[in-house]
């Protein structure tokens, strides 16, 4: 009996282990998901010790559905939330728990982007004219390329595209992101900090634009959310088994 205890305790840490960590449904959903709740699990012993927090802790898991998969259907969710943010807390305080989150989902958003961008059946996008006179543009400065696309209105998943195409490694586009963003969401606090915008005005700037592309896409009869569709079964085979497998252990996209 006294052998056979360890075994099946450490039979059952193995079997929750294994289940915490197995990927379920799409990919792209499950780790936004999976991080998502771990921001909110670390951030209720923050509000039981320091109540004060209540604005930065929902600020800060906010931030992830904001940056997710969901972000092209809300393309002005963030802002309108830093400036209301910035009414109960200090501007600084605001900034820095924006970009954390900001910068932990964009991590994220990284690896799944590499992933998805070595589906097959995203080849024809791959071989684009368009899509390789872009990286080309984007080779020439690709540090500075990524603080516009961080920085300015342009979608930043276009930026990420780029520079995952290009090879770019991934400190250095972290680190180009925020330089780009850092100043970007300082203002915004300090902005809402300075003028009292009525919620409502606030709400109105998030689902007007929200209206416009979800209205677009149904119009056109895309998927509302065009990233989560029908996966193919695998990613293309762009590159040998041993060299993916270097290649994402050492975090360079495998895009050809």
């Amino acid at each position: 009996m006294e052998m056979t205890l360890p075994v099946t305790t450490t039979g059952s840490w193995t079997r929750l282990r294994r289940s915490l960590v197995r990927t379920h449904g799409d990919r792209r959903w499950d780790v936004f998901l999976r991080a998502t709740a771990l921001v909110g699990l670390l951030g209720i012993p923050i509000l039981l010790f320091v109540p004060n927090s209540a604005p930065l802790v929902w600020l800060a898991v906010v931030s992830l559905p904001a940056n997710s998969p969901l972000s092209p259907l809300l393309p002005t969710f963030f802002e309108p939330l830093i400036i209301e943010a910035a009414k109960w807390s200090a501007v600084w305080a605001v900034t820095l728990v924006a970009c954390a989150g900001y910068m932990y989902m964009e991590y994220l958003n990284w690896h799944v982007y590499v992933w998805v961008l070595n589906w097959e059946r995203l080849e024809g996008f791959r071989s684009r004219r368009s899509v390789r006179w872009g990286v080309r543009l984007f080779a020439r400065s690709p540090f500075w390329m990524v603080v516009v696309f961080a920085f300015t209105p342009l979608p930043f998943w276009a930026g990420r595209a780029l520079a995952i195409l290009h090879h770019y490694p991934l400190g250095r586009f972290m680190v180009a992101t925020a330089v780009g963003r850092v100043p970007r969401w300082l203002f915004y606090a300090w902005f809402g900090s300075r003028m009292n915008i009525p919620v409502w005005m606030l709400v109105a700037v998030i689902v007007v634009p929200a209206a416009v592309v979800i209205g677009g896409r149904l119009l056109r009869g895309q998927s509302l959310v065009t990233e989560v569709e029908t996966q193919p079964a695998g990613p293309a085979a762009v590159v040998e088994p041993a060299a993916t497998a270097r290649r994402l252990r050492d975090q360079d996209p495998v895009v050809p």
